[in-house]
Parts: C-alpha cells; sequence; structure tokens
C-alpha cells in the first residue's frame, strides 16, 4: 500500500485560513483513492510540528502550490529519505493580477521555484497552464480536476426542489474576479434583487471591499471543500451565478486563462443550474442553455441572464440534469485519481 502524505498550508488570498485548493486538488483525490483500496494517506499542515514525522512515514509528499521555507525544509528532508516529491499547480502562481489580495514577492517566488526544481512529478490541473509553463517546467503531467460525485449526490437524487424564498449561490475566493466589469455586476445585481425582493443572496468565500453595497447578499466565510458541497446540495438553490472577467480585461485575461472551471464542476454536481461569464474557461466547458447559460459581461446580459434564469423553470431543470450527466460522464474523480495514481506508480517503480 503506497503511503502519501498531503501537506496543508494557508490560502494564498486568506492569510489564516486553510487552503481550498489543497482539498480539491489533493486530499479529495487522495481520500478517494484511499476508499478504494489503492492508498494510505494522511494530511498534515507544512507549521505542524509532527509534519516531519509524517515524511518520515510516507512514500510520496504530494504539495500544492506551496511557497514556504517550512515546505523547502520537509521537502529537502522527504529527499534525503527518498520520498517521491510530487508538485501540483492549478493557477498561473508567478504572478497575481490586479484585482487579487494575494501578492508575489520575489522571496515566494523563489521558493517556488526551488519546490518545483526538488520535485520529482510536477502536476498541472489544465491544458492551458500546462502550454504556458512549459519553457519553465518541459515535463509535466495533466491531472484535471473531478467530482466526487457519489460522495455527496447521486444521479438518481432529485433535482429541482427548490427553496422558497427563492435562493441564488455565489461563491467567490479573493476579491471580486472582474476589473472592467465589477461596477456593472454590482448594478445588475442590485437591479434584479430590487425588481424581485423575494430572492435570497448566499455568499459562500472571503468577504471582498463592495459586499456593503449588496444588502441582500446573506454573507458565510469560507467553510471546508466537503462541508460547502453539502451546503450547496441542501440549500435547494435556484440557480447560481459565476462572474469572471473575459476579453474586456485584459491585464488579467491571460492569469484569468489558466483558471479551471471548478464552479462549474462543483454546481453541476449538486445540480445547480449556473449562469457564468464568457471567459475561455466556461466557454471551453460549458454548452450555452444545455449545461448553463452563458453571459457577457454587459450590464443588459447579466440582467437578462438573471431574469431568464429566475423565470424559466424548463431552463433550469434541463441545465440541472444535462450539467449532472456532464460531469458524471466527463469529470469524475476517477479519472484525475487514476492518472495521479499511475503517475506515482510509475516513479515508484523506477
Amino acid at each position: 500500500m503506497i503511503k502519501i502524505l498531503a501537506l496543508q498550508r494557508e490560502s494564498h488570498v486568506a492569510p489564516g485560513v486553510p487552503s481550498l485548493s489543497v482539498a480539491a486538488r489533493i486530499t479529495e483525490v487522495l481520500e478517494y483513492l484511499e476508499s478504494i483500496g489503492q492508498v494510505s494517506f494522511t494530511s498534515i499542515s507544512e507549521s505542524d510540528d509532527c509534519a516531519t514525522a509524517g515524511v518520515n512515514w510516507s512514500d510520496v509528499l504530494i504539495l500544492s502550490k506551496h511557497s514556504s521555507s517550512a515546505a523547502v525544509k520537509l521537502v529537502r528532508n522527504a529527499k534525503k529519505r527518498g520520498v517521491l516529491v510530487v508538485y501540483d499547480i492549478d493557477d498561473w502562481i508567478f504572478s497575481f493580477p490586479t484585482y487579487s489580495g494575494a501578492q508575489a514577492n520575489c522571496k515566494s517566488l523563489d521558493l517556488i521555484h526551488e519546490l518545483i526544481e526538488l520535485s520529482d512529478i510536477v502536476t498541472v490541473a489544465n491544458l492551458k497552464l500546462q502550454q504556458k509553463l512549459i519553457e519553465l517546467i518541459p515535463t509535466t503531467i495533466l491531472v484535471p480536476n473531478g467530482m466526487w460525485i457519489e460522495k455527496y449526490v447521486t444521479l438518481e437524487q432529485p433535482g429541482g426542489l427548490e427553496a422558497f424564498p427563492p435562493r441564488v449561490v455565489f461563491t467567490n475566493a479573493d476579491f471580486l474576479k472582474m476589473q472592467t466589469s465589477k461596477d456593472m455586476l454590482l448594478a445588475a445585481l442590485q437591479v434584479f434583487f430590487l425588481r424581485n425582493p423575494h430572492y435570497i443572496l448566499d455568499f459562500y468565500g472571503d468577504p471582498f471591499p463592495e459586499i456593503f453595497s449588496l444588502p441582500f447578499l446573506h454573507f458565510t466565510n469560507r467553510m471546508p471543500y466537503a462541508e460547502y458541497m453539502r451546503a450547496l446540495i441542501s440549500g435547494r438553490y435556484q440557480f447560481a451565478i459565476t462572474p469572471l472577467g473575459g476579453r474586456e480585461d485584459q491585464d488579467a485575461q491571460e492569469f484569468n486563462s489558466c483558471k479551471n472551471p471548478f464552479k462549474y464542476l462543483n454546481y453541476g454536481a449538486a445540480k445547480v443550474p449556473g449562469i457564468y461569464s464568457e471567459a475561455n474557461i466556461y466557454l471551453e466547458s460549458i454548452t450555452h442553455e444545455e449545461t448553463g447559460l452563458l453571459t457577457d459581461n454587459s450590464f443588459s446580459s447579466w440582467i437578462g441572464a438573471l431574469q431568464r434564469m429566475a423565470s424559466d423553470q424548463d431552463l433550469r431543470q434541463r441545465i440541472r440534469r444535462n450539467a449532472a450527466e456532464d460531469i458524471n460522464e466527463n469529470h469524475h474523480i476517477k479519472k484525475s485519481a487514476n492518472t495521479l495514481l499511475d503517475a506515482i506508480k510509475a516513479r515508484l517503480s523506477c
């Protein structure tokens, strides 16, 4: 049985809060592999006193966008012991757009580069990121994001049982991921909820400066990944909104194109129909009016999409059904888990 240590860290954009990337990208996959008898794993914070003991116990150490001296120290110890080191990247971590609360500094970048150089395997979450990294890291392994659907819901479980008063869900880590269109989005939300005062907007994530301009918003700070997934399902949401800067945000376009459509995976698995900005990551993963509603980042388009989703129950039901099937068929966690496991086994056997 392969013994794997997943190294935890705090969020890059919300200091003092555990990273969601580690949970969604690493521990969820390892828990799935453990459930089918392929690995034994444990998860320890990079700052925990027992992290060294965890390294000594393991055959494989997995990190996700770590950038600390503590992580470097643990990786160096792992290398001395012959422990296989895997470094996972699911964002362009070498610079951040101006909308982000994260700060890329020379010290962190130096530590990231050192961790990558020490690693035996570097995994990436999408093809765009893999292509952009090729000059820096010639050999990477594509491990796409996946959903462990049956952990939370089954395809046979009925969808469409909507709460009343109707609820809309909005999830966002960091600040609002828009620059040029941010005021437009806030105005569109204010108009929609003014016209529909019985609607409630539930927000999960990190507080952002403009939050006080949305009095209809019910704020819930970020929570553990599994708890969040269960909240999506139990909320009986009428629909979700996922704004993201597109072509209009030239400074952030390259960064945003390296992101992952993880919100679509979450909402699709939870059978929550969604409205998504026409950013590349959603244009490439969503079929308009079938698995989601795509909108350009203009006031009229967002207002139209919000009102259409609210008024068209048949559209919501079709998107619920199709998105759930798409996630199960094309984005199940077994695909990413098997890819990661195969890569680890191949290196351990060398």
